[in-house]
Parts: structure tokens; C-alpha cells; sequence
């Protein structure tokens, strides 16, 4: 039994008419009629008869309408609650690869938190396989991470910014005197990674395995600021996301290598699944996003940003 099957079998009791109940519901008759066929398979009961040319309700069916008309009026009701609803509340449930939130998204997390603070935030850090799991079992609300491309047969991809990857190195390693690095250089290095199945830490050992370059080793530090404390030691060579590297680069703590090896083409997206519905606390953080996005970001970022921010966001 449906809201719909229940409207239309009040307007036909009203207006004594399929025809006429059809015409003001915007339905043909044959939908009108399938409506209460369906109501009358469901309930076991005959809903209505005809005496001549009139149009009567049965027993079952006066008995029916007393309760019909209390459902709709309370389906009524609560749309009209939920829609003056001005405080939004409930979960939101964020994954962020851990150089996003560090160094882009930490000042829109802080003001969402603040903005609106009966929603409750749960992040997640991570890589963007992983995310994508969780989105398709409807773990996660949005996910953010980098990547090269982003399937889309089952999620919805938004490109915000392209992210840099860079190797970095303490100023007193000797590969950072040099005018050029590739993968050859790399031979006998120890390099430092926070993540082994991220996807620029993935190119770049696909690319040494196929030139049978082999690294003294390749560490993975589980965060960021530890993987750059080794680099900052001279242990090793850093493979990182420029945003995280850049205050110790601008300090003179560490350089960045000057990479002339295959480049890693990542870009900072934001996903969700494709039929995942967007509640309010989702919209609400997709609008502050969209109008705190640095202006130069290349993606589909700004024109997403202008039609965000046109939508009401109340609804």
C-alpha cells in the first residue's frame, strides 16, 4: 500500500468519479483505476460499487477512508515538519586521504563543525580503494582522496584541484644537488612513503620494477608528519604530496627533487556513490565547499561551485 494509492482512492471517494479523480491527480483514468485494483488486491475487499450510474463506496471501503484520510493528513504533517526544520542534524560521514584534511580541508571541516554543530561528523583516513568500498556498501557519505581517474560506473566523481606529488629530500642528501633525478637515480635509495598502495606511490614502483631498478628499501611511515621527520634526518627520499612538504621547502628544511622521471598525474576528487541520497548535512557541506574552493583550481570545481551555490540548501 502506497501514500499515492491512498490520494487517489480519496479523490475518486470525493469526486465520485475515476474521470474526474484522474483529471486533478494529472494520472490517465487506467492509472486511477489500476490504483484502487491494486489497494482492493491488497485489502482482499471490494472498495467501491456501482448502483445505476452512481459510484458508492462499500462497507469495507467507508472503513478504509477513516483511515486513509488519517495517514495522508499525517504524511501532510510530517513533510511540512521536516521541510521548517531549520537545524540540521544527524551523521555525516566524511573519508579524507590524510594530506587532504592536513592541508586543504581542515579550515572547512572546522567552520562546518562550528556552522552546524548537531551534526555529527565521522571521518575516516585513507586511500581511495578503500574508500570505494565503503561507498558501495554505504559506509561513507563523501569521500575525498587522490587519484589518476576515478571509475565512474557506480559513483558520482567531482575533480576538485590537480595535487602535485613530489619526491623531497633533506638539502644535505646528495641527490639534492643534483639538476636532475629519475628512476636510475634511485637505485640503492631508501624512499619514504605513507602509504604503499596509494596510487603515485603504486606508478612509481611499477615504473622501477620495469626498468629493474631496486631501492635499498621502501619505508612506509603510517603518517605524514613522521614520514617527513625521517626525510628531514636524511634517511631517505620523501614521495608525498606537495601541499605537505611545502612550509618545511619554503623553511629550507627540505628541497624538492627535481623529477624527471614519469610523471604522477593526481587530482583530489570528491565522490559519493551514484544513488546515494544526498541529505541536507551532505548538501550543506558540498555548498561550503563549493564557495570556500580557492579560486585557479582547475576541475569541474567552479562550475559546480556556481550551480551549488545558486540551490537552496533548506530543503
Amino acid at each position: 500500500m502506497e501514500i499515492r494509492q491512498l490520494r487517489t482512492f480519496m479523490s475518486v471517494v470525493t469526486l465520485c468519479s475515476f474521470s474526474e479523480a484522474a483529471r486533478q491527480l494529472g494520472y490517465t483514468q487506467s492509472s486511477v483505476t489500476s490504483h484502487i485494483q491494486l489497494l482492493e488486491k491488497e485489502m482482499g475487499v471490494a472498495l467501491f460499487e456501482r448502483m445505476g450510474h452512481a459510484l458508492m463506496l462499500t462497507a469495507e471501503g467507508e472503513r478504509l477512508y477513516g483511515y486513509a484520510d488519517r495517514i495522508v493528513r499525517l504524511d501532510d504533517e510530517t513533510h511540512a515538519v521536516l521541510a521548517r526544520q531549520e537545524e540540521p542534524t544527524g551523521v555525516l560521514s566524511l573519508g579524507m586521504s590524510e594530506s587532504i584534511v592536513s592541508f586543504h580541508l581542515n579550515q572547512i571541516l572546522t567552520e562546518y563543525a562550528l556552522l552546524y554543530p548537531h551534526v555529527k561528523l565521522r571521518l575516516r583516513l585513507g586511500t581511495g580503494n578503500y574508500f570505494q568500498s565503503l561507498l558501495r556498501k554505504n559506509l561513507l557519505d563523501l569521500a575525498f582522496y587522490l587519484e589518476e581517474k576515478v571509475p565512474d560506473r557506480d559513483l558520482t566523481v567531482h575533480s576538485l584541484w590537480p595535487e602535485p606529488i613530489v619526491l623531497a629530500a633533506s638539502p644535505k642528501h646528495a641527490l639534492a644537488k643534483g639538476q636532475s633525478v629519475d628512476e636510475k637515480l634511485l637505485t640503492g635509495q631508501t624512499i619514504i612513503v605513507t602509504e604503499l598502495n596509494s596510487r603515485y606511490s603504486s606508478i612509481l614502483e611499477e615504473e622501477m620494477e620495469k626498468k629493474g631498478i631496486e631501492p635499498l628499501r621502501i619505508l612506509e611511515i603510517g603518517q605524514l608528519q613522521a614520514a617527513k621527520s625521517f626525510a628531514l634526518s636524511g634517511l631517505g627520499l620523501a614521495l608525498l604530496p606537495q601541499a605537505a612538504v611545502q612550509k618545511e621547502v619554503k623553511d629550507g628544511l627540505l628541497k624538492i627533487l627535481p623529477w624527471q622521471g614519469k610523471a604522477w598525474n593526481m587530482h583530489a576528487y570528491m565522490v559519493h556513490h551514484k544513488d546515494k541520497w544526498l541529505s541536507r548535512p551532505m548538501k550543506l557541506f558540498m555548498k561550503l565547499l563549493w564557495e570556500r574552493m580557492p579560486e585557479g583550481l582547475e576541475g569541474d570545481a567552479h562550475a559546480k561551485r556556481r550551480s551549488h551555490s545558486k540551490t537552496a540548501t533548506s530543503r
